[in-house]
């Protein structure tokens, strides 16, 4: 696969309190990426909500107010996006590269005097209760809430789900103490790309490089998943739902185990594209659903291993049973020549078009720094991809699907009950 790795790996800086700052530079745009990333996902936070609320109002400041601030990016032709996960929250902004000074000015008043007001946590809460509400009339999310409250157990930071109650137990004191921990130099990197000049940087420098405060590096925490839950089927009822939503998955080996790479292979070949085995089997032949997939889940203490799909009402067993059999199928026998160079093919093109631009290849770098990887990375796995042959990939099933080792989560309607444990 051909492909500057090179590209991947950003110029570095150091500000003065301490934060990085990743330059990807573009001298051919005019276009701006200013992502600011801190150490504050949920798995963090005290109570339920915290860390989304703390980012989401993460606007009003002591000069502003929400709406202002908003025309003030507006007035620039400037679009903010937020982010968070369970392990980091980030706000992203696209702006025109020439407007950088002023867009760096208002990123600072956001950081630096930022108000939680009580009025507008009120309005953000009520707002998600409707969209939880929403949410939970839908079997996908219901099913995705049980599989990761399965895979980990209910009070661990990645299988806790948020209850409609909790909007009611989140106070702005929460709100402001989960910003004051964490929201600062010494959890904070900065990543930018485009067509920003020397002046860019330097603002950044005088914005964020002092009178910042530093406070305390958050625990980042991996694991090689010991002492979680036995893999057991669950089903969660959803009364005259029309479809049923069916997760499968496991904890598998983080993205700096060596056997990473053929798993991706492995994990394409079986449900990652189009044309994957399970999409040919459940979708085309079966007619059991518009879209099968498996992909995996890179996350600090642990990587998951998921396959997801909405069903036909009633099908949900015949669903599970069939991709037990494409798992069993790949332990026994190897796939062919043909179907693995089309893997390959498709695998390559999926990959560099991921890398078309700048902005794109800045997004792929912060799985790296994620894990402490280099462009080397990229590189093992490239030749993996090239390399690998069918053998490979029929040992690498008896690894990972051989073993019984899957949660699987049904949720639909009650005669979807009969998709039993027996059937695994």
């Amino acid at each position: 696969m051909k492909f500057d790795y090179s590209q991947l790996m950003p110029e570095t800086l150091w500000l003065g309190n301490g934060i990085p700052v990743y330059l990807f530079p573009d001298a051919h745009s005019e276009l701006l990426r200013l992502e600011f990333i801190f150490e504050a996902g949920s798995s963090l936070q005290d109570k339920p909500v915290q860390a989304r609320a703390c980012n989401a109002l993460l606007e009003a400041t002591v000069r502003r107010s929400a709406d202002a601030m908003t025309e003030r990016f507006d007035y620039y032709g400037a679009y903010m996006e937020k982010y968070v996960d369970r392990d980091q929250s980030s706000l992203v902004i696209y702006a025109l590269a020439r407007y950088s000074r002023e867009i760096i000015a208002l990123c600072e008043e956001i950081f630096k005097e930022a108000v939680f007001s009580a009025t507008e946590l009120q309005l953000y809460l009520e707002k998600q209760r409707s969209q939880f509400d929403i949410a939970m009339q839908k079997v996908s999310e219901i099913s995705r809430r049980a599989f990761f409250a399965q895979v980990f157990g209910a009070r661990h930071p990645y299988g806790m789900s948020i209850e409609r109650a909790d909007y009611d137990r989140l106070q702005r004191e929460d709100v402001e103490a989960f910003y004051r921990r964490f929201y600062v130099a010494a959890n904070a990197a900065i990543v930018v790309a485009g067509g920003y000049g020397d002046d860019a940087v330097r603002a950044l420098s005088e914005s964020f490089g002092r009178d910042f405060p530093v406070g305390q590096a958050a625990p980042v925490r991996l694991s090689a998943g010991s002492g979680l839950p036995q893999a057991r089927f669950g089903f969660v009822p959803k009364a005259g739902a029309l479809q049923a939503s069916v997760r499968m998955g496991k904890v598998v080996m983080p993205p700096t185990d060596a056997d990473f790479s053929t798993f991706k292979v492995l994990d394409y070949l079986f449900g990652g594209y189009f044309g994957s085995r399970i999409m040919q089997n459940i979708r085309e032949e079966k007619g059991y659903t518009y879209g099968i997939s498996s992909y995996i889940l890179p996350l600090r203490m642990h990587t998951v291993w998921i396959v997801a799909s909405e069903v036909k009402r009633a099908c949900s067993r015949q669903v599970v049973r069939e991709i037990q059999n494409e798992m069993r199928k790949l332990c026994d026998r190897k796939p062919g020549k043909k179907e693995l160079d089309i893997v390959r093919s498709v695998y390559q093109g999926d990959f560099l078009r991921d890398m078309d631009g700048i902005f794109e290849i800045a997004e792929k770098w912060k799985f790296l720094r994620m894990f402490g990887l280099t462009d080397g990375f990229y590189r093992s796995f490239a030749e993996t991809l090239e390399n690998i042959g069918p053998e490979e990939i029929r040992q690498a099933a008896q690894r990972y699907f051989a073993d019984g080792s899957c949660h699987v989560t049904v949720c639909g309607d009650v005669a979807e009950s009969d998709a039993t444990e027996s059937d695994e």
